[in-house]
């Protein structure tokens, strides 16, 4: 399977190019390049990227956490090993917007000063989801301005580069 990424910087255009049966990227560098990637869609640096086993994380279910204090993303590493690739780089985009938040919020950048307002204040007191990931037991997760751009960000940009579908229609 090829796998084909193209995007504009700076009205240049790119392309990143997988060949996943010539070259075997493991889940580690496709979360890696998956960060690098967005990063560059977004026009922010990139941030630090860790992998840390199940145990250091609170739930233990969390696939990955943008820290804000600290502009890294970290990595649930038995996830990252145990699941499709694509659900890293599905991951990988999400977590990338929560930099992009951040940096914009730091920065006073890309957003009107309401939307970094918002931003800032709920980075401020986050609502974790509970580990089940459904609408009824994760509704103030969900509803948090911060994740409904996160999600709407990686939606169309999974969409768009790999016309998958990561949100169902009703």
């Amino acid at each position: 399977m090829r796998i084909e990424i193209l995007f504009t910087y700076f009205g240049v255009y790119y392309r990143y190019k997988y060949y996943w049966e010539k070259y075997e990227m493991n889940n580690l560098e496709i979360a890696l390049n998956g960060v690098k990637i967005a990063s560059d869609i977004l026009n922010i640096p990139a941030p630090e990227v860790y992998f840390l086993s199940a145990d250091n994380f609170t739930n233990k279910d969390v696939n990955a956490m943008f820290r804000f204090s600290s502009y890294e993303i970290l990595f649930n590493v038995d996830w990252v090993l145990n699941v499709p690739w694509i659900e890293v780089i599905v991951t990988c985009f999400h977590e990338a917007r929560h930099a992009y938040q951040s940096h914009s919020i730091i920065k006073g950048i890309n957003e009107p000063i309401e939307v970094l307002e918002q931003w800032e204040l709920e980075f401020e007191s986050y609502n974790t989801p509970s580990g089940s990931y459904t609408p009824l037991t994760d509704f103030d997760y969900l509803n948090q301005s911060i994740e409904i751009d996160a999600i709407r960000f990686t939606h169309n940009q999974i969409v768009e580069l790999f016309g998958v579908k990561t949100i169902r229609n009703k």
